[in-house]
């Protein structure tokens, strides 16, 4: 409840300091033992479900009301932290059809085919979550979703995911990238490396971090499943409308 009260009070002071302005360009954001990026195209796609009609005050005052109300039960406020306040996630024309994943073999040093045997069980953790469904076979030129791994990051992380998304906060692709290496340059073992994908995977549906460790999107990847706090703050995501609630 804590961080949903400093959320709320940063939009209201921002509220009465810049009005109604848009927000600015997040950078990137990064912590433990994976980061997410996020960029936003210059051009909003004309694809996809429009922008909410009701943007006004009372609108934006409902969804943060929605926010506070699950507080205790979820890490939202915390993901709204990391992007400016902003709701950012996939369009609901999505929700009738899986977002597509492209898993692209690399042999890079440290890479064994059991790392995609990890990712597969990662992204049957992710279904049946959302409406919104995850499959693996597409080309990479067509991927809504692009995983792909890595010796080693730099900055001590183990995992990146780089999100664009339109003016909207429709996100519209997604890039994953995992490390076959920590960053004292120990392979990762497949326990590990599923923990990772798991956490990589929901910053790909818009998750920003949790404070919890036991949660999959706790900045150090360690879960092997999604907690109750996981699913509920991605179903919430998928519930509230893209956007700033400023």
């Amino acid at each position: 409840m804590g961080v949903a009260l400093l959320v709320l009070g940063a939009v209201g002071a921002d509220l009465v300091r810049r009005g109604l302005h848009q927000a600015r360009l997040p950078g990137a954001v990064s912590a433990g033992g994976s980061s997410r990026r996020v960029r936003r195209d210059t051009v909003a796609s004309a694809h996809g479900a429009s922008a909410p009609a009701d943007s006004t005050g009372s609108s934006r005052s409902r969804v943060r009301a929605r926010i506070a109300e699950e507080a205790d039960f979820t890490y939202i406020a915390a993901t709204l932290l990391e992007t400016d306040s902003t709701i950012r996630r996939w369009p609901d024309e999505r929700l009738s059809r899986p977002l597509t994943v492209c898993v692209i073999r690399d042999r890079v040093d440290g890479f064994r085919d059991d790392f995609v045997a990890n990712l597969n069980y990662a992204l049957g953790r992710w279904n049946g979550v959302l409406p919104l469904g995850l499959s693996a076979g597409a080309d990479s030129a067509s991927a809504d979703v692009v995983v792909t791994w890595t010796p080693q990051l730099d900055s001590g992380k183990t995992g990146r995911t780089d999100l664009t998304w339109d003016r909207r906060g429709y996100i519209r692709h997604a890039f994953v990238t995992l490390a076959t290496h920590d960053p004292s340059g120990r392979l990762l073992d497949p326990q590990r490396m599923s923990a990772l994908a798991l956490h990589e995977l929901g910053h790909a549906l818009g998750l920003g971090h949790s404070t919890v460790r036991e949660d999959a999107l706790y900045p150090v990847a360690t879960a092997l499943e999604l907690s109750d706090r996981d699913r509920r703050t991605a179903r919430l995501l998928y519930e509230l409308p893209p956007g700033s609630i400023r």
